[in-house]
């Protein structure tokens, strides 16, 4: 027995699913070509989508019981009959909602995990099951008159209910018909349910925005039948009809023919469409299609009331009409069948569709296979390849099975499948998807095994955030910007954090809505690394020169990553107006540059290249720092301004030891020890694995001749011949960021270090010395006019500007040259050290095309002017 026979319930009103929007272009998995913009909302399309901040919760809205019908075929829609009607339908009791969940941004099937299904309110629910997982189902354009995507979208799931709480306390008949024939007070361990969604509401400007209609239905459930669909006539859409109607499902039973629409009618204004008288009818070999009854789809409130379900008995008479020819949906107006059955009444279909390998992992799928209803016995299925989408012709599958299968007495076969490493043809999207179809006979089913193989992974003994995670949790980051409020996964600091919680969820079972990662994307062995790391969160590993060369890549493009927004913050400031102010922050940016160019020196020493020109290296703003340090910072690009200054700048080069007596202040339990991850915690990580890996004997340095020499700024450049070099260069870079010390303010040259030199323009004062050796900002004083800063553009994306604008195209120039200048270092640290004037000369160019950028309205119409991006759009 299924949801369509007697007793069932039907009930409607509407789900809400936050779907997220980030995820759906391949391209954005590609974590070095990601942009921030990717992550803006757009309407209907581009950018992140409607829904950039979506949570993949799926909940029911307002759904109430509407009719319930008998055993006996009667119906009630009167609470004071049967109270059932009108009771609410939830998906949550004391845990969060299920989750919507696409098997592959390049097959988006869509799963419901964790959704459970309440009848009643708390206490007095008659009823609670947990749905099993299931996904979609016949997905077709439903609606005639939508212009744009879901709106017009039609699917429908169906699955089974395991139930976990019964209680028929309101004397229900139908909750007594459903427990009819098990010991009194004895609850269905299973309840077959299926349910309708259309009209999903995909634009952010109307009230019902990630709004949809749900019409559904639950009823019994047998053990032998399938869990997802109903396994006994099918009719399919007559090609050669001019009114498209989608696939129906019948089930003959008891002198009864129950027939489900409820996915089927086309729609139009929110309504049933008008396509005139339609029957059920019988089409015996010879003669005119045999009406069996009508479908009365226009009668008030009829979708609602009953899911598109109807049951239309028939006398004796016509039983061995209709057991041995098939039924179908006949439309009198023009004498033609809108929906039929095969050839034979031959249906052959999987049960469960969706599926994740592992390498070497084996699987069955279950297919059954029937003839007007009848199981088919020994019957040969032939199996094969479809080739995917994004699959190259030719290219070998990850999946083998059988040519053939062979049905059993009930009808049913079984394909026994394997997976292989697939590899990582599709690059940084994890795996490939596969695709199994079959046939029966001349019949082709429409419908296919669907297979997610995911790619091959040996699990290291120690993982680590910089080798290993953090390229898993960048990509996540980047696609479910929501989890940001809770935990930057981008960022080191951040996750350590959220260790406790993290810990948590990514060892919850795979059914649960809690379960991390929520897409449910991740192998097996990538989650076991995820969990070892978790138990052990080393931040690097630096017993090998290649992790050594890795680190300082890290390094050089954290030294790097601060430039954009210090310019950003220097470019805004009018000519001739906080002359102090600019020179403090230009000062910083010089050597911010030098520090660029000791890393590089160092790399080159022990035979690295620096690479100033790959995707990721200029951050996409606003952005954590490069390698995941000092959890809660977001750097943005913005004016200069004293909150700004205050607020990321010194932040940025926060000595460590600040940090601490600042915490302890605000928390006497802030426990000794605690790592706030600072830039100048992250140099000293490499000066022990610099010092390590000498005296190991695993590393040399060299290759004075290429490395780069002068330097006209603050600062000493220097070329790195030995491990005393290597270490003198990393203290310079941190001295001159932090301090030497908590009570020296100062980088071993005298002057001040960057967080103080910020701390000097938030202060309004300079540092000065007092007599009893401390320091204090009661110098002369350092003024700031807000007045003299353009109101740039925060964190700018050319992408809103107006194509073909003068915004538009002063950015683009901007960023080119910005481009060049990256290029031209990248030229001078990779065998061409006399390269550097030519490539800190294009930064005096960039600044006067800053200089007419910032006085450039956006066109945005928000008074903004523009600001550099430094990225082309």
């Amino acid at each position: 027995m299924s949801y369509l026979q007697f007793p069932r319930l039907h009930f409607s009103g509407k789900f809400q699913s936050d779907i997220p929007t980030v995820n759906n272009p391949r391209n954005y998995y590609d974590n070095d070509d990601f942009q921030t913009s990717y992550q803006l909302p757009a309407y209907p399309i581009g950018n992140g989508g409607p829904s950039p901040n979506g949570t993949g919760s799926w909940r029911l809205y307002n759904c109430t019981v509407q009719r319930v019908t008998y055993l006996d075929g009667t119906t009630c829609d009167d609470a004071t009959l049967d109270p059932i009607i009108g009771m609410p339908l939830s998906g949550v009791d004391s845990r969060v909602d299920g989750k919507m969940v696409d098997l592959d941004t390049d097959e988006k099937t869509t799963e419901l995990w964790g959704f459970q299904v309440i009848v009643g309110n708390g206490d007095n629910a008659v009823f609670q099951g947990e749905y099993e997982v299931s996904a979609f189902s016949d997905y077709w354009f439903r609606a005639q008159d939508a212009i744009f995507g879901d709106l017009g979208g039609s699917a429908f799931y169906q699955s089974v209910l395991n139930i976990g709480k019964w209680n028929n306390a309101i004397k229900s008949r139908y909750l007594n018909e459903l427990a009819a024939g098990l010991p009194s007070g004895q609850a269905p361990e299973k309840l077959s349910i299926k349910f309708n969604l259309d009209a999903f509401d995909f634009n952010p400007s109307s009230t019902t925005f990630l709004f949809g209609r749900i019409t559904g239905t639950i009823g019994r459930y047998l053990p032998a039948e399938p869990l997802h669909f109903v396994n006994n006539r099918t009719l399919f859409p007559n090609p050669a009809a001019r009114i498209g109607l989608n696939t129906a499902y019948c089930k003959v039973d008891n002198g009864v023919v129950h027939v489900d629409l409820g996915n089927s009618l086309p729609m139009e204004k929110g309504v049933t469409a008008n396509v005139d008288q339609i029957y059920l009818a019988v089409l015996p070999a010879t003669g005119a299609p045999v009406l069996l009854g009508e479908i009365n789809y226009a009668e008030t409130n009829w979708y609602a009331a009953t899911a598109g379900v109807v049951s239309i008995p028939f006398t004796p008479d016509k039983a061995a009409l209709i057991e041995n020819n098939p039924l179908a949906i006949f439309h009198t107006a023009s004498g033609r069948t809108l929906l039929q059955e095969n050839e034979g009444g031959i249906f052959v279909n999987a049960d469960a569709f969706t599926f994740r390998f592992n390498p070497g992992e084996k699987q069955t799928v279950r297919l059954y296979a029937s003839a007007l209803g009848k199981p088919l016995s020994n019957q040969v299925i032939r199996l094969f390849n479809v080739p995917g989408r994004r699959t190259k012709p030719g290219a070998p599958s990850a999946i083998s099975f059988p040519d053939t299968v062979t049905t059993n007495a009930a009808g049913v076969a079984e394909i026994p499948v394997t997976a292989s490493d697939p590899g990582t043809p599709r690059g940084f999207i994890d795996g490939q998807v596969y695709y199994i179809g079959y046939s029966l006979g001349n019949i082709r089913s429409n419908n296919m095994v669907m297979i997610k193989v995911y790619s091959g992974y040996k699990v290291p003994d120690q993982p680590t955030w910089m080798e290993h995670v953090q390229p898993i949790f960048q990509q996540y980051a980047n696609l479910y910007p929501v989890m940001k409020s809770i935990v930057d996964l981008s960022n080191y600091a951040s996750v350590m954090q959220r260790l406790h919680a993290l810990k948590n969820v990514f060892r919850l079972p795979i059914s649960s809505p809690n379960y991390m990662p929520v897409t449910r994307d991740l192998s097996a062995a990538k989650l076991e690394m995820l969990r070892k790391w978790l138990d052990n969160p080393v931040y690097m590993k630096l017993d090998s020169i290649e992790h050594l060369k890795q680190a300082l890549q890290t390094a050089l493009e954290l030294e790097h990553a601060t430039i954009p927004p210090y310019l950003c913050a220097l470019y805004s400031i009018k000519q001739g107006h906080n002359i102090e102010v600019a020179e403090l922050i230009r000062g910083v940016v010089m050597e911010e540059m030098l520090h660029m160019a000791l890393v590089s020196n160092l790399l080159i020493a022990i035979g690295g290249s620096p690479d100033m020109v790959h995707p990721a290296f200029v951050p996409r703003y606003p952005a954590s720092l490069p390698g995941g340090l000092r959890a809660g910072l977001t750097v943005h690009l913005r004016r200069c301004s004293i909150e700004h200054i205050r607020d990321t700048f010194m932040t940025i080069e926060e000595p460590e030891e600040v940090i601490q007596t600042k915490m302890k202040a605000l928390n006497q339990q802030w426990p000794e020890g605690s790592n706030p991850y600072t830039i100048g915690w992250f140099y000293d990580e490499i000066k022990r694995g610099l010092t390590d890996l000498s005296k190991a004997g695993k590393i040399t340095f060299g290759n004075e001749d290429k490395q780069v020499k002068e330097w006209n700024g603050q600062g000493k450049l220097f070329a790195i011949k030995n491990l005393q070099d290597a270490l003198n260069a990393l203290e310079q870079i941190k001295d001159q960021g932090e301090g030497m010390s908590a009570n020296d303010p100062q980088d071993g040259d005298g002057e001040l270090a960057h967080y103080y030199k910020f701390a000097e323009i938030v202060n309004g004062h300079h540092l000065e010395r007092k007599k009893d050796g401390t320091f204090a900002y009661t110098g002369a004083k350092i003024p700031f006019d807000p007045k003299g800063v353009w109101p740039i553009e925060d964190d700018p994306q050319p992408v809103n500007y107006p194509e073909n604008s003068r915004a538009q195209i002063l950015s683009v120039q901007f960023a080119q040259s910005y481009q060049a200048m990256l290029k031209g270092l990248h030229r001078t640290f990779n065998g061409e050290p006399a390269y550097l004037q030519e490539a800190v000369g294009t930064m005096f160019a960039l600044s006067l095309m800053a200089r007419k950028l910032v006085e450039t309205p956006t066109g945005i119409g928000n008074g903004t002017t523009m600001a550099p991006a430094f990225l082309l759009p």
